[in-house]
């Protein structure tokens, strides 16, 4: 599943949709995408905790059997961040514009929080 965010905000909703869908489908990802690679820094918190559960999920998913050193399920496009100066956490990858195109291909259920 692939999820986009294209607005620096987001609501109680929208984080409870986060939090739900990475602790049931940890291999979900997000991209943060345009205006969207403002909302970690605007909830930075809220990131780190929920980048924090998807790695925690994934350990014991795969029962410690892979050392998780990032999570890939969190990602921006490095050239919207760039035009815009903002400045995303390091727990965060950047992906360009063709890494988002294979992993849009990848996924057949997409939501975009708009």
């Amino acid at each position: 599943m692939l999820i986009t965010i294209t607005t620096p905000n987001l609501s109680s909703a929208d984080k409870q949709l986060l939090i739900a869908t990475l602790k049931q489908a940890p291999y979900a990802c997000v991209v943060f995408v345009g205006d969207g690679v403002y909302a970690p820094a605007l909830n930075t918190a809220f990131f780190e905790q929920l980048a924090n559960t998807v790695k925690d999920t994934v350990t014991d998913t795969v029962k410690g059997a892979v050392k998780i050193k990032s999570t890939p399920n969190l990602s921006f496009v490095s050239t919207d961040a760039a035009t815009r100066g903002a400045n995303l956490p390091e727990f965060i990858n950047p992906i360009s514009y063709k890494e988002l195109a294979a992993i849009s291909a990848k996924n057949k259920h997409w939501i975009p929080l708009l």
